[in-house]
């Protein structure tokens, strides 16, 4: 597949749709590196993968409105049960996040003039790769 624009990126969280309300999104997966070097390891250094760390970070801007970006987040502060559905549409790559964990959120966030945003990072949890 050839490089693309980001610009179509649908995000589910807890079955809501927020894809109208996300200016960015960032999905970070990563396993540990576990040294397993021993006397006869060839000379060099030996790994193997160990724990998952996942993370998708987002961004969005706030809206208020029942259901919305600030009911949705609110109610995943705390919770080890969220799961997120992070879809391009372009690619029909689709990436679901399950039983991950939303430490804070930031419903009041701006300054005079300028939109209200909130940026959030999910962490923990396990995630599969699937396309449409």
């Amino acid at each position: 597949m050839a490089v693309f624009v980001f610009t179509d990126a649908s995000v589910t969280i807890n079955t809501v749709d927020l894809s109208t309300y996300v200016t960015s999104c960032t999905l970070t997966y990563e396993k540990d590196s576990v040294e397993t070097t021993a006397m006869q390891g060839g000379g060099g250094h030996q790994f193997i993968g160990g724990l998952q760390n996942l993370s998708i970070a987002i961004e969005f801007n706030n809206d208020e409105a029942t259901g919305k970006t600030l009911a949705t987040l609110w109610s995943a502060v705390g919770s080890g049960s969220n799961s997120l559905v992070i879809k391009n549409t372009s690619t029909g790559a689709t990436f679901t996040g399950s039983n991950m964990f939303l430490a804070s959120s930031t419903p009041v966030n701006g300054a005079v003039g300028e939109i209200s945003k909130q940026s959030v990072t999910f962490t923990g949890g396990t995630i599969t790769k699937g396309t449409v």
